[in-house]
Parts: structure tokens; sequence; C-alpha cells
């Protein structure tokens, strides 16, 4: 029999460490964890999004753009995606006029994305809204947004929510 010691000398105890995790005790195992230490790590986050991150599991960040009528391809948001299990962007065309153009790109490094093989450019009309899910694993994942129609403006919410 091997001589050496796994966690603990009694079985009850072990088990309870395994089958019964507190959010304290998590807490005790990451080393020098602060909620200031955990925001400075997490890009584009506020401290009440990182509360609902920590405490539930999920995320949700919101950004709102302005397109200027260019059919020219811009960023809207870019995400680290590599932590979570489910992923969505959704992006609402909140203008009244004019269709938008958009795409979900994803990338390993943050410098080159290429569109995602699985999603498809779609032109969301006003007051719709279309559903991105990146179908492919990556770290980073950005949506990219045109005007439709040349010097015809509109605005969009792109909504990132992830869980897991």
């Amino acid at each position: 029999m091997p001589n050496f010691k796994v966690f603990s000398d009694v079985p009850s105890q072990l088990l309870a460490q395994v089958s019964q995790p507190t959010a304290a005790s998590l807490l005790a195992q990451v080393s020098n964890a602060t909620p200031a230490s955990l925001l400075a790590q997490v890009s584009n986050l506020t401290a009440a999004c990182l509360l609902v991150q920590t405490a539930v599991g999920t995320t949700e960040v919101n950004t709102d753009v302005a397109d200027t009528g260019d059919t020219t391809f811009k960023t809207a948001v870019v995400q680290n995606v590599l932590a979570w299990d489910k992923v969505t962007f959704t992006v609402r065309n909140s203008g009244t006029s004019n269709s938008a153009v958009c795409r979900l790109q994803l990338s390993a490094d943050s410098v080159l994305f290429t569109n995602d093989p699985t999603a498809a450019t779609a032109t969301i009309g006003p007051t719709d809204q279309f559903f991105f899910v990146p179908g492919v694993f990556t770290k980073y994942a950005q949506i990219q947004y045109s005007s439709e129609t040349t010097a015809l403006t509109t605005s969009l919410s792109v909504i990132f929510q992830a869980q897991g």
C-alpha cells in the first residue's frame, strides 16, 4: 500500500470536502482573492456584473452603438469567451428606418478575427433582433456591424450573455 496522505485521516471529512463545498470554502481555496483583484483580471466588467458572475455563474454585458450610415464593418464588442460553457450575443436594432448588417467573428489571439463558419451574416431590420452563438471553440468572439444603406443611420444594442 502506498505510504502517503491524500487530504485527511478521516474518510467522512474527505467526503465532506468533496461533496459539500460552500461559498466560504471555495473562496478560501483561492489565494489572495479580493473583489478588487478579481475585477482587475476581467476586462470590461463592472463590480456589479462581477458580483453576478461569481454569485450565479452568469454574466451580462450591454453595449450600445450608433451606426453612422457607413457600409464598412466596425467592431461593436470583443469578449473573451474561453471560460464560458454557453455564450450568446443578442443584437437588437433599436432604430426605426434602416437595417443593420451584423456578423460574428472568432479569434484565438484577439488580433486576427475570422467570420464564424457556423454563423450567418444577418441583416437585422428596424426593431428586430438576432441571436449569435459561437459554433467553434475559441478564446475571443466579436460582433461587427455596418449599415445596410449608405448614409442611413440606426442604433444597435449588443448584449453579451454567458453561463458556465
